[in-house]
This record gives structure tokens, sequence and C-alpha cells, in this order.
């Protein structure tokens, strides 16, 4: 058997890219079954929500369904579907992060994170009404949204909404940010310290490119690095997922009703390794039996 010595002097690298990401793989699918069995039936019993935790269980929400993806998706050549699933659940994983700064006397972010959803719903209906008003022969249809862009008051009422959080631009018009926090995605990370610039710096423009069109998330990769690049997505969804599953309990009290429930985060997050330290003494002890068999030969 081997011994822990052998384990720790090997090579992960040395291991297969196939089985590197089967072990990633792996933890992606452990930490769904915990979610799936624990998390998502407490969130769904709680009842009279308050407008904070709508937004915190609606983004956890999310962050989940792209979780249970990744998990149907258990192919290399989902590799585009896996990037677009870690950059979404990295930026959700952000939007979490600032909901919880939110206090019981003080909630701007989970202000914002509503209004910006009428905002925006208000912009792009009046988008379609202006086309349509320019283009008569459009077959768009623009029912719902002139409905909505052309309510009496309305517009008054978003502008006096983006006012009130995002404030003003230079030129004295009301601030509508492309997201609802008010930051790019880069400030977002920076943010929240290093650790977050850092994945935003290296992996983000990798995740970004299968999002985009161009060759950028292929050009000059053969099986194996498309092969990495989708266990690195599995490998940025799982640490992501994790930590937004840590927040969600703590902000909806969860973590205090299941017994041992950081300790279990903590076995979630190990499941890879635990594969590969796994694989790795399979394949020193049949090389051993190998070599012996080759000694014991008369």
């Amino acid at each position: 058997m081997a011994t822990l010595k052998e384990i720790q002097e090997a090579e992960v690298e040395e291991l297969p890219v196939r089985t590197r990401v089967e072990a990633f793989f792996k933890g992606t699918d452990a930490i769904r079954l915990f979610a799936e069995e624990v998390m998502i039936p407490v969130l769904q019993g709680q009842l009279r929500l308050n407008d904070h935790e709508r937004a915190v269980t609606g983004t956890y929400y999310r962050m989940y369904l792209y979780v249970q993806s990744l998990v149907k998706l258990n192919s290399r050549i989902h590799f585009q579907a896996a990037a677009s699933a870690a950059r979404t659940t990295f930026e959700l994983l952000l939007d979490l992060k600032l909901l919880a700064e939110d206090t019981a006397d003080s909630m701007p972010m989970t202000e914002k994170f509503h209004a910006f959803t009428e905002m925006d719903r208000f912009r792009v209906a009046t988008q379609v009404v202006e086309y349509k008003n320019a283009n008569p022969g459009s077959k768009i249809e623009d029912v719902h949204q002139r409905s909505l862009a052309t309510k009496q008051g309305k517009q008054e009422a978003i502008d006096l909404l983006a006012r009130k959080n995002w404030g003003n631009t230079k030129a004295g018009k009301p601030q509508k940010p492309k997201h609802w926090s008010g930051f790019n995605v880069k400030e977002r990370a920076v943010r929240f310290g290093s650790k977050y610039e850092e994945l935003y710096i290296e992996s983000y423009p990798l995740l970004s490119w299968s999002v985009h069109a161009g060759p950028g998330s292929y050009a000059g990769l053969d099986e194996n690095e498309i092969e990495l690049c989708f266990g690195l997505s599995h490998s940025i969804s799982q640490r992501c997922f994790l930590e937004a599953t840590a927040i969600t309990a703590e902000i909806m009290r969860i973590n205090h009703a299941v017994e041992g429930f950081n300790d279990i985060l903590e076995s979630l997050r190990l499941v890879p390794g635990r594969v590969i330290v796994k694989e790795q003494a399979r394949i020193i002890d049949e090389e051993r039996i190998k070599n012996s068999s080759k000694e014991n030969k008369p």
C-alpha cells in the first residue's frame, strides 16, 4: 500500500489530464448534491423574505442552477459552456459579497439591486419602442414594452430612482450604470482583496473568450489544453459556489441549524484533492506490484 511519503512526493502533473479534470468534476458534483439536499430545501421552506433575503436567495439560486448545468455537461466538448458558467458564478459571488455588506440598519446594496431591475427593464422597453417608432414597418411586437415605456410618470420615477441610488453624471443627468452596484467587474473584484483581483486578472479573460465571438477560446489549443480549460472552469465554479454557500448560509441562518456546517464545507472543498490522492496511491501500488512481479520472475 502506498505510503504518505510516496504520495507526497508524487507529481500531480504526471497524472493524465482526464484524471485531474475528473477530480474537479467530482468536486462539482459533491457540492451540487449538498446544495440540493441541504441548502435548497431549507431556503425554499423560508417564508416572508425581506428584500435583502430575496436578493441573496435569488442570486444563490442562479449559482446553484449553473452548478447543476456543469454537472450535466460532463464532457470537454462543453468547455465553452463551462467557461461561461464559471465566469457568471464568479460575478454572482461578487454580487453576494456586495449584498453581504448590508446590515439591518442600512441596506444600500439591496436597494440598488432591486432598483436596477426596474430601471433596466424600463431602459430596454424604451429602446424597443424607439426602434419601432423609427421603423414602423418592423415586425417587432412592442405592446408590452410600449405599455411600460409610455406609462404616465414612469420616466420621471425612473430618473428619481436612478438619482437616489447612483447620483448624477457630470452633465447633471441621472446616473444609469451597467451593473447594479455601479462598479465594473474589476472594481468589484478589487474591492474584496487580492484573492479576487488575482482571479479576475488571471482567469476572467480566459473565461470571457468563451462568451464572446472570435477564436480566443480555442485558437492554438490542443485537446489536452481544452480539457484543462474545462477543468479550470469547474475549479473556479466550485470555489465560488462554496463561498456563496457559506455567505448565504450565514445570512439565512442555515449554518447554525445544520450541525457541523463549516466542517462539511471544508470536506467538500477537499473532494478533488482526495480523488487525486486516491488515484496517485492506486498508480503507486500498481507500479509496486509490477516491479515485484519482475523481480520474482525466474
